[in-house]
């Protein structure tokens, strides 16, 4: 499987556009970080009760990422959705 370098954003919508609050790290391979964003939960386009989203990145370049896919949630949802990126990355750091 091909291993690329993938980050996960998570940003909130603040005086007319989006801040990035936190950045998750993640060296997996293609299939099992489409995986995981699959299993997030919101919606793909924003509305007034989503305005928390999680983006894809895929670093390409030392200073070029492409954004691949975007989640718009809830803050419930962030929080679960918080909860298994960092089931998930646990598991692989230190099971893989």
């Amino acid at each position: 499987m091909k291993t690329s370098n993938y980050y996960i954003e998570l940003q909130m919508y603040c005086q007319g556009r989006y801040i990035t609050i936190a950045s998750f790290d993640q060296n997996s391979c293609e299939k099992i970080i489409h995986e995981l964003f699959d299993e997030l939960r919101g919606d793909h386009e924003a509305s007034d009760i989503r305005r928390l989203r999680i983006n894809l990145l895929l670093n390409d370049t030392a200073a070029s990422k492409t954004q691949l896919r975007s989640i718009h949630c809830t803050l419930d949802e962030l929080a679960e959705n918080t909860k298994i990126i960092i089931k998930k990355t646990f598991r692989s750091v230190n099971f893989d």
